[in-house]
């Protein structure tokens, strides 16, 4: 109000002109007033150069008196902006002139305003469909609407679907007689809103269990329509197969390999993935869910494979049904528009996490999302609103750190300054926006405690990945400033997040349990350790940070089944056992030899480094989440379902190599309804 007053006070005294006759180019081309001149009012208020017929008229230097209070800092300010956006151009007066010239001399400001709204039309309560600006879609509804003749007399279908690719109407009839008795279901739903929903809404729990007791009910006819929903059910079942061990008190201190219940899961999934097809028809914001189920199943098997593919899809489909921009229609009644909503940013807030911890480009540009955040709705009870819509800021920082790290990696050295300080703000301003949360308290026993702790998880993963790019680079840590140094702090935070990780996980374990299908647990512990072996080789020192490697890596094997030997667990140990042998050289200061050792040599030390570190893992003791379980299977009893089969059908690619698909679902029906 204070910036208002001043300015309004500076207004008033200026001279009283008349309206100018001709106005001049530049307010012409601003499309604004002239208030007289040469060189007219408006841009001398503004101090820009008043262009009157191609002629350039510098306006008179203000006075200090004439100048409004805070109009120093609004210069300084825009000059910052032209320099980020032009480069570290000269900003002199005449300089000015000849860009601003060079602005004029564009099109653009003469471009008529083209009215090209979007369009959402509802086909259903579940399908809308969605046109963007300037679409074929759009043209065609402008065209209708200049014809005065209906044109609904003719018989048009406008919303085409080639239902004539669907499966057999019997489809959903069919896979019903694979539902396991109703209490198993009933267990399995209930394990999944307890352990896997957490911070992210899949769909109303009260929602899921009206469609269960239509699925038991002899009498249910089944269309089209139903195969999205039909599909989420079994996909919800798989992953409650994945979850069901969390109930066993004994999986706290046993090692989670060669669970029963995944071979049970697989069917399920197997089930839910002959209904793809279909649900990609119909194409609903159910559609929407089912994938996102299935992503959700995929997560701790294939993360950036079968489950970012997943969710691409999940985002395209949702973006076909308008769910990516704001509604403001009235076809459609509130609760399914917060569906839809809550359903978006779940997928979208997934997509772009993985996406980012994966390298890999966004589905869907920000700028073209519009649609509204989540309301805290009292019937949605689940998740926790206030830790969904965290969950949601959180993937939105993340977002914006990956973009100033990309814009660093790719900018000229004289603005990498700039950049740096770009990441300082937004690590104060996350700092700034966690401290107040209350789902920021990881107290064992609160209601939240599981959910809460991921969420803390997900947090320090962003200080994670801001500071471990700049975790081997050298040119800084001679710089005078020292530990004040932008790029020493972030790695400082790295490090010191990565350590809290590891508390955070050996609470959970100890409170609640560790989770071998959390994506979030285990890609939190791979990253920690990542990190620790990180720092322990810059220091060269080999006892830094000896615990709570220790305890890292103790947790990380419960996550994946106890198998030392296999995937991941089997690389972090061979980067700790060279990394071991490089300090214990450099330590020692013994010379370096000119003698390279021969690469059998070398795999002698690795073996012998391996044997010490893994005690008496045995490589019969593979879990089934493992890619190596097939070594394990029988090869005479191939066309029988086994518990190994899960690696064999997943994470074959792994290897390189492709293995058989094992038994069709229509051959394997282990369960029979009531």
């Amino acid at each position: 109000m204070e910036t208002y007053g001043n300015i309004q006070a500076y207004q008033v005294s200026r001279p009283v002109r008349r309206r100018a006759s001709l106005a001049c180019d530049t307010c012409r081309r601003q499309k604004e007033k002239c208030e007289g001149g040469p060189p007219c009012w408006r841009c001398q208020r503004l101090g820009r150069p008043c262009v009157v017929r191609g002629r350039i008229l510098h306006c008179p230097a203000e006075t200090a008196q004439d100048r409004p209070a805070g109009s120093k800092l609004r210069v300084e300010g825009l000059e910052q902006i032209v320099r980020h956006f032009l480069g570290d151009v000269p900003l002199d007066e005449e300089n000015v002139s000849r860009i601003v010239a060079r602005l004029g001399s564009t099109p653009q400001g003469e471009a008529p305003n083209v009215d090209e709204p979007f369009d959402v039309q509802f086909v259903s309560k579940n399908i809308a469909h969605y046109s963007g600006e300037f679409s074929h879609w759009n043209f065609s509804q402008k065209l209708r609407r200049k014809i005065s003749s209906p044109i609904e007399r003719f018989g048009v279908k406008e919303y085409w679907r080639p239902t004539q690719l669907q499966s057999s109407t019997h489809m959903a009839s069919q896979v019903m007689s694979h539902l396991p008795p109703r209490p198993i279901a009933v267990f399995l739903i209930s394990m999944f809103f307890k352990y896997s929903e957490g911070n992210v809404f899949y769909m109303e729990e009260s929602w899921l269990q009206e469609r269960l007791d239509r699925c038991y009910n002899q009498s249910t006819d089944y269309s089209l329509s139903d195969i999205p929903w039909v599909c989420s059910v079994f996909a919800v079942l798989a992953i409650g197969t994945q979850v069901a061990h969390m109930e066993d008190q004994s999986a706290a201190t046993e090692d989670l390999n060669l669970c029963s219940e995944d071979s049970v899961g697989l069917s399920l999934y197997h089930i839910a993935c002959r209904l793809v097809p279909d649900v990609i028809l119909v194409a609903s914001y159910e559609s929407v869910q089912a994938f996102l189920l299935l992503a959700l199943y995929a997560l701790p098997l294939s993360t950036g494979g079968l489950s970012y593919s997943y969710l691409g899809i999940a985002v395209k489909m949702a973006i076909q049904n308008g769910m990516h921009r704001k509604y403001t229609g009235e076809e459609c009644g509130s609760k399914i528009i917060e569906t839809r909503n809550r359903v978006f940013w779940s997928a979208y807030s997934l997509d772009r996490r993985i996406g980012i911890f994966h390298g890999r480009p966004a589905s869907i540009a920000k700028s073209d999302i519009s649609s509204d955040l989540p309301t805290d709705d009292p019937s949605f009870p689940s998740p926790s609103y206030t830790n969904m819509i965290a969950f949601i800021k959180l993937s939105s920082w993340l977002g914006e750190v990956a973009e100033t790290l990309t814009l660093l990696r790719n900018c000229p050295k004289r603005f990498i300054p700039e950049y740096l300080e770009r990441l300082m703000q937004i690590r104060t301003h996350i700092e700034q926006w966690w401290s107040p949360l209350p789902c920021r308290d990881t107290t064992p026993g609160n209601r939240l405690f599981r959910q809460n702790s991921h969420l803390k998880l997900a947090y320090l993963l962003i200080y994670i990945y801001m500071g471990r790019p700049f975790m081997f680079t050298d040119d800084w840590k001679d710089s005078s400033s020292g530990a004040n140094e932008p790029r020493a702090v972030l790695v400082q935070s790295c490090v010191q997040s990565a350590l809290e990780i590891i508390q955070t996980l050996q609470l959970l374990a100890s409170y609640a349990g560790l989770c071998r299908a959390s994506y979030t647990e285990f890609s939190s512990c791979r990253a920690a350790l990542l990190v620790i072996l990180a720092e322990r080789l810059n220091s060269r020192t080999i006892h830094r940070f000896e615990e709570e490697l220790a305890r890292g890596m103790a947790l990380i094997r419960r996550m994946t089944g106890g198998s030392s030997s296999e995937s991941e667990i089997s690389y972090l140990q061979s980067l700790d056992a060279a990394i071991r042998q490089s300090s214990s050289v450099s330590n020692d200061g013994a010379p370096q030899s000119s003698h390279q050792p021969s690469a059998y040599a070398q795999f002698k030390c690795w073996t012998q480094a391996m044997k010490n570190d893994t005690g008496s893992g045995n490589m019969n003791e593979l879990s089934s989440f493992s890619p190596l379980s097939f070594l394990n299977s029988d090869p005479g009893s191939f066309g029988q379902p086994r518990i190994n089969e899960v690696a064999d059908l997943i994470d074959a690619d792994w290897l390189g190599s492709d293995f058989p698909m094992g038994p069709d679902v229509d051959s394997f029906a282990p369960f029979q309804t009531e």
